[in-house]
């Protein structure tokens, strides 16, 4: 999620995304939602207040969690607050957690700076993850070089890099060598790593600068290669064979037309990376496409922009374009999907709603050779996060913590032991959907 204000969703447009409505409405202008706050105690029972529906399979079960940069003091990491989000995840029946690695360093730091910031996600990967028996997906997006502009990624001049790669310039020579200290340094404790964050359709990062434009197809192509390759077979195999390399998350808006570029859907640009140099060398050499899944981001009024009503329609879409590119058989991973009810006439119930049926529709859709479509659903997210009221409140989260504007990192201090005061209807659909809860 990298521009809040592309995510307003209308209810009427969810329901009818997930076969609950028959048609969508125009959504109503924004306003402060009226939604009473609910408060409920967490319930870790597995057959306490079970809500009616199928279960979907454990393993899909995902939850973008809050990164452990914001849950730092003075460079050590507030154990208790990590503590109490790995634990609040296990009752809720979560199985994978993405977190975003976030390096506030630009390009001229020190190896030893960008280790230091490294090391405050050490306790989350290492002790609180596998304690809680919850698998990492690692996002390594943009910051991965806080304090420098994303679109520095698509400057030349574009050089050979002996160890990466054909055509590198400096922010993908920092951004690399930055993602393969990550990689070397957790190993194993990672479950998968996704490379790149709606990189097709860029929010704006100076006044004046373009919103709504895509990293250039063949960057996040040669970035995901290179790190496939490195992990398979390559200098990182130690660390990270057999990791997935998730390649996205596709924003499904796709991108702006602007300064000479022309638009360029979700589904169209895929096709680029595919048909990038980086993707069709990678494959004649390998004998595979470098990927291990194609991360997409369903949010149902991005689609509704391009025409897709149901979230059967906007897989069976992407599932034809992968088909197209001789890749039918990839799977798909959601690494976004949310509901804000903060917004315009979003309820508690909405979510709830939306989230069960997401969930179970995702779950049953199979492949050709039998195998499940969608290997893991991110829902998007732990909690809620500034501003906490207003016509732009951002209250996506399963639970609320409290919090208030301040010197903290992200502009806004939450409670400290991080423990939350309100459990959405939606924490308990989440729960139920789970066989394990």
């Amino acid at each position: 999620m990298q521009k809040l204000w592309w995510s307003i969703v209308c209810i009427a447009c969810v329901l009818a995304f997930t076969g609950q409505a028959e048609q969508p409405r125009a959504a109503a202008a924004p306003r402060p939602s009226a939604t009473p706050t609910r408060r409920a105690t967490v319930t870790a029972s597995p057959t306490a207040t079970r809500m009616p529906g199928a279960r979907v399979p454990a393993d899909m079960m995902g939850l973008v969690g809050r990164d452990p940069f914001f849950e730092t003091k003075d460079g050590k990491p507030n154990r208790v607050a990590q503590d109490t989000m790995g634990r609040t995840m296990s009752a809720l029946g979560v199985r994978w957690v993405r977190i975003d690695m976030r390096i506030p360093a630009d390009y001229w730091a020190s190896d030893a700076a960008v280790d230091t910031a490294i090391g405050q996600y050490d306790y989350f990967i290492k002790t609180v993850a596998p304690r809680e028996k919850l698998k990492v997906l690692l996002l390594v997006n943009f910051d991965v070089v806080m304090g420098v502009d994303a679109n520095e990624i698509s400057k030349g001049p574009f050089t050979p890099h002996t160890t990466y790669g054909p055509r590198y310039n400096a922010y993908m020579r920092v951004w690399m060598t930055r993602v393969q200290r990550i990689v070397t340094r957790y190993g194993k404790a990672l479950g998968a790593i996704e490379v790149l964050n709606e990189a097709n359709r860029l929010p704006q990062y100076s006044v004046g600068g373009p919103i709504g434009n895509a990293v250039p197809a063949e960057i996040w192509a040669q970035l995901t290669t290179t790190l496939y390759r490195a992990c398979n077979g390559g200098r990182l195999r130690a660390a990270c064979e057999g990791t997935p390399i998730v390649f996205g998350g596709l924003h499904p808006r796709g991108t702006n037309a602007q300064g000479g570029v022309a638009a360029q859907s979700d589904i169209d640009y895929l096709a680029s990376v595919y048909r990038s140099g980086a993707f069709v060398s990678a494959k004649k050499q390998l004998g595979r496409w470098p990927l291990d899944a194609v991360a997409y981001h369903p949010y149902p009024v991005e689609l509704q922009y391009v025409g897709v009503k149901t979230m059967g329609q906007a897989m069976d879409r992407l599932r034809a374009r992968l088909r197209t590119l001789q890749d039918g058989l990839r799977p798909v991973w959601i690494t976004e999907l949310g509901y804000n009810v903060g917004y315009g006439r979003q309820t508690e119930a909405g979510q709830a709603k939306f989230l069960g049926a997401s969930y179970r529709i995702l779950a049953a859709r199979r492949l050709p050779n039998g195998a499940r479509e969608v290997g893991v659903v991110f829902w998007f997210k732990y909690e809620d996060f500034p501003p906490d009221s207003g016509v732009n409140a951002q209250k996506w989260g399963l639970v609320h913590i409290p919090f208030v504007v301040g010197l903290c990192p992200g502009g806004a201090c939450y409670r400290a032991n991080g423990m939350p005061t309100l459990y959405r209807r939606a924490w308990y659909v989440y729960r139920d959907l789970s066989p394990s809860k």
